[in-house]
């Protein structure tokens, strides 16, 4: 079994835990007459390219990640030039929780991305109830069937989506079901292996009409130009910004180089 695998079926387990603890029936009754203000995801790509910026405690290939509190990462970020917020809430692998994105919600101005493995409609409910605005889902783990109602369901609600892929098969499940915003992650989620040529490879696959993100590996501004210049829509960056001296002024950095 591979990371990946071994984080989907412990995924797994979780759901079956809560759904014990609080059914699909409450969370979609709450649903029902839930309101809250949604911040936007697909139009800030037609402003110009989008960065965003991850808070993610700790991760299975770099380790412990954020050393005081997340929120005054948080807050940094509320100040930088970040687009969106992206918040791990995998308590097992990543160190994040529910919690901690209503309160990165609370004290940034930015579009939430709720960052987790997304397998079950419960989850998507609870996205919503977290106030987050965009979800992420991951080609990989899921089939195109799953892949579509699970973008549906979202929309249904009021909610975006982002979807993952790190190879032609994930893009070809992508595109058939109906993904409007593509992401290439740059990292193997099997191995943890990163290589921006995934970017490179993939991006031409993808029809120009659906905004492009590259995610991982970016930690250079060359990087960056690297990407775009391929014609990419965003980029995603969290380690990198995270282990630097000033992720203030590496978002920043990062963002200007997006922009040239």
């Amino acid at each position: 079994m591979n990371v990946l695998d071994e984080i989907v079926a412990t995924k797994r387990k979780e759901i079956a835990v809560l759904k014990a603890l609080r059914p699909l029936e409450s969370l979609q009754k709450e649903a029902d007459s839930f309101k809250t203000d949604r911040r936007p995801f697909h139009t800030l790509f037609e402003k110009g390219p989008v960065l965003i910026a991850e808070i993610k405690p700790r991760s299975p290939s770099a380790g412990e990640l954020i050393a005081d509190s997340p929120l005054e990462i948080a807050d940094l970020y509320a100040k930088s030039d970040a687009d969106v917020i992206s918040v791990l809430t995998d308590a097992d692998y990543f160190g994040g929780s529910n919690d901690l994105l209503e309160r990165v919600r609370a004290r940034v101005p930015q579009t939430i991305l709720r960052k987790d493995f997304i397998i079950d409609e419960y989850q998507v409910y609870e996205t919503l109830l977290l106030k987050a605005d965009v979800y992420l889902l991951i080609a990989a783990i899921l089939s195109q069937d799953e892949l579509a109602k699970l973008i549906a369901l979202g929309e249904s609600l009021g909610l975006e989506t982002l979807v993952e892929v790190h190879d032609e098969q994930d893009v070809e499940k992508a595109l058939g079901a109906g993904a409007k915003i593509i992401g290439i992650n740059n990292r193997d989620l099997t191995t943890f292996k990163t290589d921006i040529a995934a970017t490179e490879n993939l991006v031409g696959k993808i029809p120009q009409n659906i905004p492009v993100l590259s995610e991982s590996g970016i930690v250079t501004a060359e990087d960056v130009k690297r990407v775009r210049a391929l014609g990419i829509g965003g980029i995603l960056v969290g380690t990198s910004v995270l282990q630097s001296d000033n992720p203030l002024e590496k978002i920043n950095e990062l963002k200007q180089a997006l922009t040239i």
